[in-house]
């Protein structure tokens, strides 16, 4: 597992999308604490985020949250759902949380109505 996340567990092989938990833990902890007018008007996600989550057995659905990390960047962090609607995110069992995602601005594409251009 890459070491910037601060963390490695010999049991756990992390897919290359996904962040430990305790990590995505603190990330949506700086999410939910943040002080500032929230600047974010979208997130691009890549398809690798989600046919890699789509591989966990029995993901229904998926769910974002919203997260800061140490720098400040802000990140949609993707989970599997159950068919009860719960969140998936045992990493003992291989169910992972997935961040590859980039905001908007800086990620936006060219200018339309939904993304603030003209």
């Amino acid at each position: 597992m890459d070491s910037k996340f601060g963390e490695q567990k010999s049991k756990i092989v992390y897919p290359p999308k996904a962040i430990p938990l305790s990590t995505a833990s603190k990330w949506t902890e700086n999410w939910r604490n943040r002080k500032e007018i929230e600047d974010i008007n979208g997130f691009f996600i890549p398809m690798e985020d989600i046919d890699e989550s789509r591989k966990e057995a029995g993901i229904k659905n998926m769910r974002g949250y919203l997260g800061i990390d140490g720098e400040g960047t802000k990140h949609l962090l993707l989970v599997g759902v159950n068919d009860k609607g719960n969140d998936m995110i045992d990493e003992e069992k291989g169910q992972f949380v997935y961040d590859h995602t980039k905001p908007c601005p800086q990620q936006c594409g060219d200018g339309n109505v939904l993304n603030g251009g003209e």
